[in-house]
Protein backbone atom coordinates (compact mmCIF):
# COMPACT_ATOMS: atom_id res chain seq x y z
CA UNK A 1 0.00 0.00 0.00
CA UNK A 2 1.22 3.44 -1.05
CA UNK A 3 1.90 6.19 1.36
CA UNK A 4 -1.06 9.17 0.02
CA UNK A 5 1.19 12.04 -1.72
CA UNK A 6 1.57 15.19 -0.08
CA UNK A 7 0.84 17.86 -2.73
CA UNK A 8 3.15 21.00 -2.84
CA UNK A 9 0.61 23.51 -1.41
CA UNK A 10 -0.13 20.54 1.57
CA UNK A 11 3.57 20.70 1.91
CA UNK A 12 3.38 24.53 2.34
CA UNK A 13 0.41 24.40 4.58
CA UNK A 14 2.55 22.14 6.85
CA UNK A 15 5.56 24.46 6.87
CA UNK A 16 3.43 27.46 7.83
CA UNK A 17 2.06 25.10 10.40
CA UNK A 18 5.29 24.24 11.95
CA UNK A 19 6.94 28.00 11.46
CA UNK A 20 3.79 28.79 13.38
CA UNK A 21 3.95 26.13 16.48
CA UNK A 22 7.66 27.20 17.05
CA UNK A 23 6.37 31.09 17.23
CA UNK A 24 4.24 29.78 19.63
CA UNK A 25 6.69 28.30 21.79
CA UNK A 26 8.81 31.26 21.45
CA UNK A 27 6.28 33.71 22.65
CA UNK A 28 5.40 31.26 25.31
CA UNK A 29 8.74 31.02 26.60
CA UNK A 30 9.01 35.06 26.53
CA UNK A 31 5.67 35.70 28.34
CA UNK A 32 6.96 33.42 31.26
CA UNK A 33 9.91 35.45 31.44
CA UNK A 34 8.12 38.37 31.64
CA UNK A 35 6.36 37.71 34.39
CA UNK A 36 8.88 35.85 36.38
CA UNK A 37 10.73 39.45 35.73
CA UNK A 38 7.13 41.67 36.80
CA UNK A 39 7.09 39.24 40.01
CA UNK A 40 10.58 40.19 40.84
CA UNK A 41 9.79 43.34 40.45
CA UNK A 42 6.64 43.35 42.39
CA UNK A 43 8.64 42.06 45.30
CA UNK A 44 10.77 45.09 45.29
CA UNK A 45 8.37 47.39 45.14
CA UNK A 46 6.55 45.86 48.23
CA UNK A 47 9.84 46.05 49.70
CA UNK A 48 10.63 48.94 49.31
CA UNK A 49 7.60 50.20 50.41
CA UNK A 50 8.32 50.75 53.90
CA UNK A 51 11.76 52.05 53.98
CA UNK A 52 12.85 55.47 54.93
CA UNK A 53 13.28 57.45 52.39
CA UNK A 54 16.68 58.40 53.41
CA UNK A 55 17.51 55.22 53.38
CA UNK A 56 20.69 53.88 51.67
CA UNK A 57 19.48 51.71 48.60
CA UNK A 58 21.68 49.96 45.83
CA UNK A 59 20.12 49.34 42.42
CA UNK A 60 22.37 46.83 39.92
CA UNK A 61 23.06 47.48 36.49
CA UNK A 62 24.65 44.38 35.13
CA UNK A 63 27.97 43.40 38.00
CA UNK A 64 27.99 47.26 39.10
CA UNK A 65 25.98 48.49 42.22
CA UNK A 66 25.28 51.85 42.31
CA UNK A 67 24.02 53.69 44.98
CA UNK A 68 20.41 55.52 44.54
CA UNK A 69 17.76 56.72 47.26
CA UNK A 70 14.21 54.72 47.99
CA UNK A 71 12.50 57.38 45.36
CA UNK A 72 14.50 56.67 42.54
CA UNK A 73 14.53 53.10 42.75
CA UNK A 74 10.75 53.50 43.16
CA UNK A 75 10.25 55.09 40.38
CA UNK A 76 12.73 52.94 38.44
CA UNK A 77 11.01 49.75 39.43
CA UNK A 78 7.75 51.42 38.61
CA UNK A 79 8.42 52.53 34.72
CA UNK A 80 9.97 48.98 34.50
CA UNK A 81 6.76 47.28 35.71
CA UNK A 82 4.79 49.61 33.04
CA UNK A 83 7.16 48.65 30.25
CA UNK A 84 6.86 45.00 31.31
CA UNK A 85 3.19 45.26 31.00
CA UNK A 86 2.64 46.47 27.88
CA UNK A 87 4.90 43.94 26.48
CA UNK A 88 2.68 41.21 28.19
CA UNK A 89 0.08 42.89 27.01
CA UNK A 90 1.71 42.65 23.65
CA UNK A 91 2.78 39.21 23.57
CA UNK A 92 -0.52 37.81 25.09
CA UNK A 93 -2.50 39.37 22.10
CA UNK A 94 -0.34 37.87 19.85
CA UNK A 95 0.00 34.59 21.39
CA UNK A 96 -4.15 34.62 21.25
CA UNK A 97 -3.92 35.21 17.18
CA UNK A 98 -1.22 32.70 17.01
CA UNK A 99 -3.18 30.03 18.38
CA UNK A 100 -6.03 30.58 16.13
CA UNK A 101 -4.22 30.42 12.97
CA UNK A 102 -2.47 27.48 14.06
CA UNK A 103 -5.95 25.86 15.19
CA UNK A 104 -7.08 26.92 12.19
CA UNK A 105 -4.18 25.51 9.69
CA UNK A 106 -4.47 22.58 11.44
CA UNK A 107 -8.00 22.10 10.98
CA UNK A 108 -7.29 22.50 6.99
CA UNK A 109 -4.89 19.90 7.69
CA UNK A 110 -6.51 17.15 8.90
CA UNK A 111 -9.38 18.20 6.87
CA UNK A 112 -7.23 17.31 3.53
CA UNK A 113 -6.19 13.98 4.41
Amino acid sequence: MAAPQITPEQQEELQRFNQLVQELEIIRVNLQQFELEKRDITTALKETKDLDPSAVIYRSAGRLLFQSNVEDIKKHLTEQQEKIEVRLSSLTNREKKLVSSVKELQEKLVGKK
